[in-house]
């Protein structure tokens, strides 16, 4: 959600507080396909297309939203981050200090939620696409996002956007 804060912030000319709900909200839409395949088609920067053109028929502002909502969300999912060395049991484990609850939360994290990346081509190709990060590389996207957040806000607010202020 932070991510497609900050592109709607730099890639939306006219970036209302409607805009960037719409934004926000669309980036949450892809992860859907948890209730039945988690990163299937409903991934793919085609199909997003195709669905964000099917509003814009009708509601013409709504594209671009819509779009960077949607390919902000597959941007980020395909990255794959590398759990080899048990990070995510290490983590859990130093809050529930229980080596077979913190075996059995990364066990249901990497099956929930894990993928191979996402079907870049679908419908014409099914292969799956990724990048994958280790801790290191992963802790830097991480926080270069979370910078660029900061950033985002401070320019929202100080650019004099009525909508953007927080009352």
């Amino acid at each position: 959600m932070l991510f497609s804060y900050v592109i709607s912030t730099i890639l939306l000319k006219d970036a209302t507080r409607e805009k960037r709900t719409v934004v926000v909200a669309a980036s949450l839409f892809p992860d859907l396909d948890i209730l039945w395949y988690h990163r299937s088609g409903l991934h793919s920067p085609l199909v997003l297309f195709v669905l964000a053109l099917l509003p814009a028929i009708q509601y013409r502002t709504y594209f671009a939203p819509l779009l960077i909502g949607f390919w902000s969300h597959s941007a980020l999912d395909i990255f794959v981050f590398d759990n080899s060395n048990h990070t995510i049991q290490n983590l859990a484990n130093q809050i529930v200090s229980n080596e077979s609850i913190a075996q059995h939360i990364e066990n249901n994290i990497m099956r929930y939620t894990a993928a191979d990346g996402i079907m870049l081509f679908y419908p014409f190709n099914s292969e799956m696409f990724s990048i994958t990060l280790d801790e290191k590389s992963y802790a830097i996207v991480a926080g270069f996002i979370i910078i660029l957040a900061v950033f985002a806000f401070v320019w929202s607010y100080f650019k004099g956007e009525s909508s953007c202020h927080f009352a």
